[in-house]
């Protein structure tokens, strides 16, 4: 690839590879996208790096498909780990997956009940082993994928106003761009992005039990651990350190709880891909939901920032006094292996209060959460959606202490059929008064200002004209009061199942309609319009929301285009090329194309004085 590229996510079976420039020797190798298909079973499946040159009409031979790597790679070389605290009622310790080392980890221990559902050969079936008799026929080792999103975690980028950042990624600027992925045999692999050679894996203690079970014909299969992987650069008791955030989805099927843990990945090339900080699986007294990616949040404290994940907890009735809320968790990153969820390394716990925005019982559940920072790292609020199509504000800055008076308020709510199909975060965008927050729910998207009275303005509305094989999308003359936009879907029974922010200043959404059928928008973000702008600098109104084909795949480039040299004193602009592409096995359709461009200084430090805007998921 000769020309600089990011790309962004854009639909469920997809996931973006940085900016190159931050890559080092990998600079100009790394796919554009990565995309996830089904095997031949319900239990396999196939994870393609997609990239090209130029305008590509037609796609070449994929860079490379994770499972024929894992295939062609001998079982006793493969790096494959689990906890032997599945409970988390011990220190975490990763152990490698193989018999012996389960057994002596085990035996004599609170996980000897654990040790005793474990099946040999089912172990090796988990790492690779198809020559087992009577369990489950695999067509590639690389588990199903649907679902799930891989995440690329890059080398640490340039961090201004976080003390202490510079020696850490000067140290850690070379390591390899990793590709996480969970697949429903339990396992997290963790790929190199360039080549897709499989590094390292782990399979949670918690889904230990019934993954070993699933081998074999008949077993419930397990659900895919860190279905939305979560990667931040944080301090860990005073050092810097990139963590991966996961939650586990809890399965009535499999009859696993739903968990989370945290692994330190920040030298994959070390003698350990990575480190485990904890595992933790939801109880009576801590109903994680794991529900939505899990979040990295920098609660300023006395000693500056300490670090959480942030996490959903379902509505439970365990207070007979109280009537069932959901909430969050926040569990401290810092907590040391030994230590107890405990004193100062107690989960504080924010519950939704008793009323929801139009006054009855907040009795919904959090579906999923994002998190807006300032540019010190320091988490200023949490945005979180529910079930009932209500959009929460939690002032995590000033968040009381568990067991006080919730902080929450209620923004916004959608009033149709909410239940999604999908757990979506909010996308949050800068904006030069208030923080906007978008979020989807049925068949209704809205872009919200966060301002002090939310309940006093209105939404612009956004009507939709049915135009070439698509729709229009065109906002209407605003009032004195409006603030932000929505939109109703076109298409009958049409759902929000993806939201993404696309530098610069555009958005990016991805729906489905119960035939299956999928369709994607690309509109100006602070408006909701479909508009594309030409290379004179004309604006004109263009359909958008065009029907994709059967399992294809979108996502968009932006590449800068050349610019004139910043003048001292002098503001300039930065435009970029985005194009909306579709992917179908080995064909690549540019849906829609655009510039779009924005002014800088004279340093284009636009980004650091700017509003505080969350990185790209």
């Amino acid at each position: 690839m000769n020309r600089r590229a990011v790309v962004a996510l854009a639909c469920l079976a997809m996931t973006f590879a940085p900016g190159f420039a931050a890559t080092g020797s990998e600079a100009g190798r790394l796919p554009l996208a990565y995309r996830t298909t089904d095997g031949a079973y319900p239990w396999t499946g196939r994870l393609f790096a997609v990239g090209w040159q130029g305008s590509a009409p037609a796609l070449p031979p994929a860079l490379w498909e994770a499972g024929e790597r894992l295939d062609r790679q001998p079982v006793a070389s493969r790096r494959i780990f689990t906890s032997s605290a599945p409970t988390g009622a011990a220190p975490p310790h990763a152990i490698p997956l193989q018999w012996d080392a389960i057994d002596a980890a085990f035996r004599d221990t609170d996980s000897v009940d654990t040790l005793k559902r474990l099946d040999r050969s089912h172990l090796e079936w988990l790492r690779g082993d198809r020559t087992q008799a009577g369990l489950r026929p695999r067509d590639t080792r690389l588990g199903n994928a649907a679902g799930a999103r891989a995440r690329v975690v890059a080398p640490p980028a340039w961090a201004p106003g976080k003390p202490g950042h510079t020696g850490f990624r000067l140290r850690y600027g070379l390591r390899p761009n990793m590709a996480w992925l969970g697949t429903n045999d339990g396992l997290l692999h963790g790929f190199d992005a360039a080549t897709g050679e499989e590094r390292a894996a782990y399979l949670p203690g918690v889904l230990l039990p019934y993954a070993a079970a699933m081998p074999a014909a008949g077993a419930p299969l397990v659900p895919a651990p860190c279905p939305r992987p979560e990667a931040q650069d944080v301090t860990v008791r005073g050092e810097w350190r990139t963590v991966l955030l996961c939650g586990v989805p809890g399965s009535a099927g499999a009859g696993n709880p739903a968990a989370a843990f945290a692994l330190d990945v920040s030298d994959p090339d070390g003698p350990m891909p990575f480190t485990l900080l904890w595992e933790l699986a939801a109880t009576d007294t801590l109903p994680l939901s794991a529900r939505g990616p899990v979040r990295a949040a920098g609660v300023p404290g006395q000693d500056g920032l300490r670090w959480y994940a942030v996490m959903t907890l379902a509505a439970t009735t365990n207070d007979k006094s109280m009537a069932a809320r959901s909430g969050l968790a926040l569990l401290p990153l810092d907590k040391p292996a030994g230590a107890a969820w405990a004193g100062q390394h107690a989960i504080r716990t924010l519950p939704l209060p008793e009323r929801g925005c139009q006054g009855n019982p907040a009795t919904g559940n959090l579906v999923a959460v994002s998190v807006l920072s300032d540019m010190t790292g320091a988490a200023r609020t949490v945005y979180a959606t529910d079930d009932a199509g209500q959009l929460w504000r939690f002032p995590l800055a000033d968040a009381p202490p568990s067991g006080s008076a919730a902080a929450a308020s209620c923004l916004h709510r959608i009033k149709g059929p909410t239940q999604p199909l999908t757990e979506e975060p909010p996308v949050l965008l800068g904006a030069t008064t208030a923080p906007v927050v978008v979020y989807g729910a049925g068949n209704e998207l809205a872009a919200i200002p966060d301002r002090s009275a939310p309940h006093g303005t209105s939404l612009v509305p956004v009507m939709t004209q049915a135009s070439d094989g698509g729709h229009i999308l065109r906002a209407q003359p605003v009032s004195a009061d409006s603030a932000g936009w929505h939109l109703t879907l076109p298409n009958p029974g049409e759902q929000v199942v993806q939201i993404q922010a696309v530098f610069p200043g555009y958005l990016l959404f991805v729906t489905r309609t119960p035939d299956g059928a999928q369709r994607a928008y690309l509109v100006l973000a602070g408006t909701g319009d479909s508009v594309a702008q030409a290379s004179n600098g004309e604006r004109l109104h263009v359909a958008t929301g065009h029907l994709l084909p059967p399992g294809a795949s979108v996502f968009v480039t932006a590449t800068e285009l050349p610019a004139t040299p910043a003048q001292p004193g002098l503001a300039s602009r930065q435009a970029h090329e985005l194009s909306l592409w579709a992917v179908d096995g080995n064909a690549a359709t540019r849906l829609s194309h655009t510039l779009a461009s924005r002014r800088t200084g004279r340093l284009r430090w636009r980004e650091i004085v700017g509003p505080a805007r969350e990185d790209l998921p």
